[in-house]
């Protein structure tokens, strides 16, 4: 008991073309993770826009799963070398892992169930933090301009997700702003040392001061690769 309590879990993010969800489900369930939520996206981005951020078509299923951190990482270690597109064109999806810094007991009791003990990790199959994830919330119709100054520091693709502001108006009278209810939320993969000039550019260019409104933030992220 005293080793499920303590046991680090982590989210694993798979970014898929629509109708893929469930077939990665099974792919992961077999691998002893099986808790998912799958979610159904709808791009917002143009055509050209689509294109240039890899993702092929707007339609996109988008699958959270949480599991263990070592099961996690030996998953997309195993999957890594077995779907992924090893740095070869732009891949058909994309899938990343996020360290979990807590969750709740009877969530993790249920998952650890299904988990098996503790698995001992070789050092090639430990995840290097060599990437993060940088959220951009921009008022709708502002993705492109993003991406644009994204791509100019070093960005080859992003995710763009709708989006609704949903909090109070202190926040809005704080800035001296009106914020609009409609957003979008662009997601960036970057490497660790393109991030932070790639925020200040993004904040320079598309702040709360401008007329996108933006709010950068960003996450570390353990593993990541595009599927084949």
């Amino acid at each position: 008991m005293s080793d499920r309590a303590v046991r680090p879990m982590k989210m694993i993010v798979s970014i898929l073309g629509r109708g893929q969800g469930n077939a990665f489900v099974r792919l992961l369930t077999g691998k002893q993770i099986v808790f998912h939520h799958q979610c159904v996206g709808e791009g917002t981005a143009t055509s050209d826009m689509m294109d240039m951020l890899g993702l092929g078509t707007a339609e996109k299923d988008v699958l959270l799963s949480i599991g263990p951190s070592d099961i996690v990482d030996r998953t997309l270690y195993e999957l890594s070398d077995s779907l992924g597109s090893g740095g070869r064109g732009k891949g058909r999806g994309l899938v990343f892992s996020l360290p979990l810094t807590g969750i709740s007991s009877l969530a993790a009791a249920g998952i650890l169930s299904s988990a098996g003990p503790a698995e001992r990790m070789e050092d090639s199959m430990k995840p290097e933090s060599k990437n993060s994830l940088i959220l951009v919330s921009v008022n709708q119709g502002y993705t492109d301009a993003v991406m644009e100054t994204a791509k100019k520091k070093g960005a080859s693709g992003g995710t763009v997700i709708r989006a609704r502001w949903a909090s109070n108006e202190q926040l809005a009278q704080f800035y001296g702003i009106t914020i609009q209810a409609e957003k979008e939320v662009v997601a960036i993969l970057v490497p660790n040392d393109l991030r932070n000039q790639m925020m200040e550019a993004i904040n320079l260019n598309h702040g709360l001061k401008t007329d996108a409104h933006g709010v950068v933030c960003s996450l570390a992220v353990d593993k990541a690769f595009k599927l084949a």
